[in-house]
């Protein structure tokens, strides 16, 4: 062999080990799904806040109506995701939870941590990987999730009412469970 094949054969075969590790190195679903739920969550609560600044809870009501499926959804399409939120007591139809993601929810909500925090469940089939992360309740989701005339003012009730007839999304405490973020990913 000479000197040259020497140094393509020691060249070629640490980068197609490498390669090969790489193919078989596992996604990180659970990490990479927390990535796109944090942003999600950044971006709203800014928007919202932004929406309440500009005319109070009362029209942040409307804004979320109009944006917040469009935004999650448009999210998960530049990350490559199928992003959605759900929940049991849903404010939007649309956010219902499906009889297989009840479960989840269940088993999610009744296994907080010590610190009240909630898990991450993944749920992997032949075609997908759905991470489920959760939505607490935080003060600043009493304004339109909290109790009606405690937390939630007569004139945002009226909105609610006004924009979402059928409206479940109420009666949350701090630190409650409001909801999950679903993330599916193709394998």
């Amino acid at each position: 062999m000479n000197e040259i094949s020497k140094i393509a054969v020691g060249t070629i075969i640490p980068v197609l080990s490498l390669l090969v590790n790489l193919g078989c190195r596992k996604a990180d679903y659970e990490g990479m799904a927390l990535e796109i739920t944090k942003e999600a969550k950044t971006n709203l609560v800014q928007k919202l806040t932004n929406a309440i600044a500009e005319g109070g809870t009362k029209n942040a009501i409307p804004f979320c109506k109009q944006n917040a499926m469009s935004f999650t959804s448009n999210l998960g399409s530049k990350k490559g995701v199928l992003l959605r939120r759900i929940s049991d007591k849903p404010r939007n139809p649309m956010n219902f939870v499906s009889e297989e993601e009840r479960k989840i929810f269940l088993e999610i909500s009744e296994n907080p941590t010590k610190e009240g925090e909630y898990p991450v469940k993944t749920v992997t089939t032949r075609d997908t990987v759905t991470v489920y992360v959760p939505i607490p309740t935080a003060g600043l989701c009493l304004q339109c999730h909290g109790e009606p005339n405690v937390d939630i003012k007569k004139e945002t009730l009226e909105v609610l009412q006004k924009e979402y007839p059928d409206d479940q999304a109420r009666g949350y405490r701090v630190g409650n469970l409001r909801g999950l973020f679903s993330v599916q990913f193709a394998r």
